[in-house]
C-alpha cells in the first residue's frame, strides 16, 4: 500500500504526494508496497475463538429486483471471517437469503430497527434504493454510533440530502465508484482533483473514503493510501458489493476503520486477480471473486 502523509491542515497546493495520473503509478512497486501493509497489519487466528467472539456484522440492503447486490454483500461477509451475519431485506425476499446462504441470519428491513447493540458493525446501501424509507434506516444506522459502511444507495441518498452528507459520524467509511462520487461532489475526469476533493472532505468531517477503481484508494482524515492489487476484470455489476461485505466482516472482527480499509481493498482485488487467471478478465463475475476470497486471505497469512 503506497502511502502518503500530509498535515492535518490541508493545504491543497502543496499535496505534491498525489499522482498526477494514476495510470503513470508503477504497478509493481504499488503492490509490493501494499503487501507490506497488509501483512503487517492482519490479525493471528485465536484458536480459542467461538462465532461470538469473531463479531456480528449487519448488512442492510436489498429491494425489489436489487437482491443480488445483498447476498453479494452477505456472502462476502461470511466468507472473510466473521462469526455471524445479519441481512436486513424486504420480508418479501426473506427465502433469497435463507436459498441463498444458508449460514446467514436474516432480519426485516421493511421496520426501522429501534437498536444494533448486538452488532459490531453495520453496512448499508447496496441495493437498498432511495426510498423515503430507505433514507429512514440510513438515518437509524448514522444514530447507531456501530463502525459503519455507507455504499451504493447509501452514497446516493447522501447526495440528495445536504444535511446527512455533512454531519456524518466520525469514522464512518463512504465507498462510492465513479458515479456515485459525482453525484456527492461534481462531474470529474481529473485524478489529482477528485483526490484532493475527497481528502478535504475527509478531513473537515473526520470520516474515511474508499475511491473504488482500477487503483482503489483509502483516504483517513490525515492520509491516503493507494491499493495494488486488481484488474479490469472486476469492472463488473456486483464487485462494490463484494467489497461491502469484506470491510463490514473485517470490522465486525474488530479491525480499525483505517486496518479494514487496507485489508479490504488488499484481498478484494488479490481475490479479482486469483479469478482473472483462472477465469479470463472478460469472463469473471462479481460471484467468482467472493469464491477466491479464502485463497487471497490464505495467501497473506502464508
Amino acid at each position: 500500500m503506497q502511502e502518503f502523509s500530509q498535515d492535518m491542515e490541508f493545504n491543497l497546493m502543496m499535496m505534491n504526494d498525489i499522482p498526477q495520473h494514476l495510470r503513470d503509478l508503477n504497478r509493481v512497486h504499488v503492490f509490493t508496497e501494499s503487501t507490506i501493509e497488509v501483512k503487517r497489519r492482519i490479525k493471528s487466528f485465536d484458536e480459542f475463538a467461538h462465532k461470538g467472539t469473531r463479531g456480528h456484522a449487519a448488512i442492510i440492503a436489498g429491494s425489489e429486483g436489487m437482491m443480488g447486490a445483498a447476498i453479494l454483500a452477505t456472502s462476502a461477509c461470511m466468507r472473510s471471517g466473521t462469526g455471524k451475519t445479519t441481512s436486513f431485506v424486504p420480508g418479501s425476499c426473506f427465502n433469497l437469503i435463507h436459498q441463498s446462504i444458508p449460514e446467514a441470519l436474516v432480519k426485516s428491513s421493511d421496520s426501522v430497527p429501534e437498536a444494533f447493540q448486538e452488532f459490531q458493525s453495520i453496512a448499508i446501501g447496496p441495493g437498498l434504493g432511495i426510498s423515503q424509507h430507505s433514507k429512514t434506516l440510513l438515518e437509524s444506522a448514522l444514530n447507531s454510533n456501530k463502525p459503519l459502511i455507507i455504499d451504493a444507495d447509501g452514497i446516493n441518498i447522501l447526495s440528495k440530502n445536504p444535511a446527512l452528507k455533512n454531519n456524518l459520524p466520525k469514522d464512518v467509511l463512504l465507498t462510492p465508484h465513479h458515479g456515485e462520487w459525482e453525484r456527492m461532489f461534481f462531474a470529474c475526469d481529473n485524478d489529482t482533483l477528485k483526490i484532493k476533493t475527497s481528502i478535504e472532505y475527509c478531513n473537515n468531517l473526520n470520516i474515511n473514503m474508499i475511491l473504488k477503481g482500477h487503483y482503489s484508494i483509502l483516504i483517513t482524515p490525515n492520509r491516503f493510501f493507494i491499493n495494488g492489487t486488481g484488474n479490469m476484470g472486476m469492472a463488473k455489476a456486483g464487485s462494490g458489493d463484494v467489497l461491502t461485505g469484506i470491510l463490514v466482516s473485517l470490522m465486525a472482527q474488530g479491525y480499525s476503520v483505517e486496518d479494514a480499509g487496507i485489508i479490504g481493498m488488499y484481498v478484494h482485488g488479490l481475490a479479482g486477480d486469483f479469478a482473472r487467471v483462472n477465469l479470463g478478465h472478460d469472463y469473471m463475475t462479481a460471484t467468482d471473486i467472493i469464491h477466491y476470497l479464502s485463497a487471497a486471505f490464505r495467501s497473506i497469512r502464508n
